[in-house]
């Protein structure tokens, strides 16, 4: 039945549009709520496909009336970004961004990356789609102002500076080496890089490096030279001329499913960044227009507005979305389709970045059937109850039982994740014993799995022969598990089924893409366990190697292992080459050397 609109108000503001269930299927906001809502229950001849399917579930509809359109504007991007409607537009990316944060109401601010934005008299810039370069800007950031990283607390015991302070990366505030107001207004120079001012840094730092240099502290100069240097490299690797003005350009490219849209942010002049973000048409299906505006209320909600919009097509609510910027902003802002020149070209540019977009998710989607299809084929070939969408692949590496390491990887619908491998240092086993190695990996694997009562996976893979085949085997029976698991031997790569205390030999074609799927996953299980006992190994022996040695603390550690690359290469450097590594004085090297010619002699 048609819902009783004959009451709602000729003012503005916002309509919810609920089913039968009560639930909220569409938000929408009006100058006039009367008109607007009267409008979808007349001529459907003018409605979209998806406007008349919803109109079909409506039951009910409720409505807030507002002071203004621009208030109901507002109200109507909260609350679809609250209750998520089905028929709504939808920005898929709809998560906490980060934002870099300046704790500049703090005697000693520092600048670090968070996801909330809180009312605390911090100052914030982004929000940011991107987290790599983000980080990567605060390190650049941070060492070229040799801005504290640290949790430390600065209490005014000075206390021993660490190892930043001693390779140039930080004043070390807890240490005294600064005062409160040095250290204040080297991080604001740091909050002028973030606000884009980029050439005025510069500038400043060029007249106080003149004024050092004038004064003979040629060290200071040379310092300030250096971060004069790493800004100049950071903004290039950022910089695309647009002209002197800040802005964000707005492109999109779309399918039958999804609007991808496109962002560049323009920063005096500069471009500084880039988003990539995806929404659903709702029901603006081919009105790329609508799409634009709707995507420009849902982003501005939370990301800092800029002066200037440019946009590929005149938006249908121009003014009032100008108005609701403007008074978010507090200052004019402008909505524009570029027409020529440099902006015009960087419109072209973010359009074809959007194209790009959308053709890399069509082969990710692509990709992720096709696995689906290796899956299906898995699970017939192995007979399995359940399609193995996860995965878990182990491997043992070690030179004859030294630094033996168990490896696990993670494959889920076909594909690696990356954040759930784990590495095992073998506790248990002496000497040479890859099975028993591989029942220990197994056993502590799934003991924990067990306790924690974790999903366990629907496929373990073993990269070895009957032997490792068995060892695994035995280490699940003792935990009581019933997981389908198989072995996938080298040279033949025929697979190991074991049914019943007997082994079954399976073997498919090379060309299956199912045996592609256990190809995978062995061999990047195989991978890790090699990486992670070079890295055990490299430990050990840097550990026994260098700190054994007077005199070489971390820091000289550290900048012997990055001058030289590997122990080797120290064991048989001379005192010159020693020498060259900061902090290595000729009486140091010729103890090193002294070390190196005692442990010869001692394996002679």
């Amino acid at each position: 039945m048609r819902p009783d609109i004959s009451n709602i108000p000729d003012l503005p503001g916002v309509y919810l549009m609920k089913d039968v269930s009560d639930n909220i299927i569409y938000i929408g906001k009006a100058k006039s709520l009367k008109k607007r809502v009267s409008q979808y229950f007349q001529s459907s001849k003018n409605h979209s496909s998806k406007t008349i399917a919803m109109v079909r579930k409506i039951a009910d509809i409720d409505y807030i009336v507002t002071e203004s359109e621009v208030a109901a504007l507002i109200l109507e991007a909260n609350l679809i970004k609250k209750n998520k409607p089905h028929y709504n537009i939808a920005l898929k990316d709809d998560k906490r961004y980060p934002y870099v944060k300046v704790t500049v109401n703090t005697k000693f601010p520092k600048i670090f990356m968070t996801r909330r934005r809180l009312m605390d008299g911090a100052l914030y810039f982004g929000p940011y789609t991107n987290v790599k370069p983000v980080k990567q800007t605060l390190e650049m950031i941070s060492q070229i102002f040799r801005i504290k990283r640290c949790n430390r607390r600065i209490d005014g015991k000075g206390k021993r500076p660490c190892l930043n302070y001693h390779i140039d990366r930080c004043y070390a505030p807890c240490n005294g080496s600064i005062s409160p107001e040095e250290y204040r207004d080297n991080v604001m120079e740091a909050v002028k890089f973030f606000k884009g001012e980029t050439s005025g840094i510069i500038k400043e730092l060029q007249e106080k490096m003149n004024v050092h240099a004038l004064a003979q502290e040629y060290e200071s100069a040379a310092a300030i030279r250096d971060q004069i240097d790493a800004l100049k490299s950071l903004s290039q690797q950022q910089t695309a001329t647009a002209g002197n003005d800040d802005s964000d350009i707005i492109a999109t490219a779309s399918d039958d499913e999804t609007v991808f849209v496109q962002i560049f942010y323009i920063r005096d002049g500069n471009m500084v960044g880039k988003a990539d973000m995806s929404l659903s048409w709702g029901d603006a299906t081919g009105d790329i227009a609508r799409v634009t505006e709707e995507f420009i209320k849902q982003y501005y909600q939370d990301a800092p507005v800029p002066p200037e919009i440019l946009v590929q097509h005149p938006i249908p609510e121009k003014e009032l979305v100008i108005n609701w910027l403007s008074e978010k902003a507090a200052r004019s802002v402008q909505i524009q389709v570029p027409q020529r020149g440099n902006k015009k070209r960087l419109m072209e540019m973010a359009e074809q970045n959007a194209q790009m977009t959308m053709e890399q998710s069509h082969l990710k989607q692509s990709d992720k059937e096709q696995a689906l299809q290796a899956l299906l084929q898995l699970r017939g070939a192995l007979s399995l109850s359940t399609l193995p969408a996860h995965i878990e692949g182990f491997d043992i590496s070690n030179i004859s039982g030294t630094d033996a390491v168990g490896s696990m990887v993670v494959f889920e619908n076909g594909l690696p994740a990356n954040s759930k491998y784990r590495h095992f240092n073998i506790k248990t086993v002496k000497g040479i014993d890859d099975f028993a190695m591989m029942a220990e990996v197994v056993k502590r694997r799934y003991t924990r799995q067990k306790a924690e009562k974790d999903k366990l996976p629907d496929l373990i893979l073993i990269d070895g022969g009957p032997g490792q085949v068995s060892a695994a085997m035995g280490s699940l029976k003792e935990l009581q598990l019933d997981i389908p698991l198989v072995g996938l031997a080298k040279r033949f790569e025929h697979i190991i089924v074991p049914r019943d205390g007997t082994d079954e030999v399976v073997i498919l074609p090379h060309t299956s893409e199912a045996l592609k799927v256990l190809m995978r996953v062995r061999d990047e299980s195989h991978r890790f366990a090699v990486s992670s006992h070079r890295r055990r190994r490299t430990a050990r022996l840097s550990h026994s190697e260098l700190d054994t040695i007077p005199g070489i603390g971390a820091s000289r550690k550290k900048a012997l292992l990055n001058h030289f690359s590997s122990i080797d290469q120290i064991r048989y450097a001379s005192v010159e080459q020693l020498t060259a590594v900061e902090g290595i004085s000729k009486g140091l090297a010729e103890k090193i050397i002294a070390h190196f010619k005692k442990e010869r002699v001692a394996n002679q």
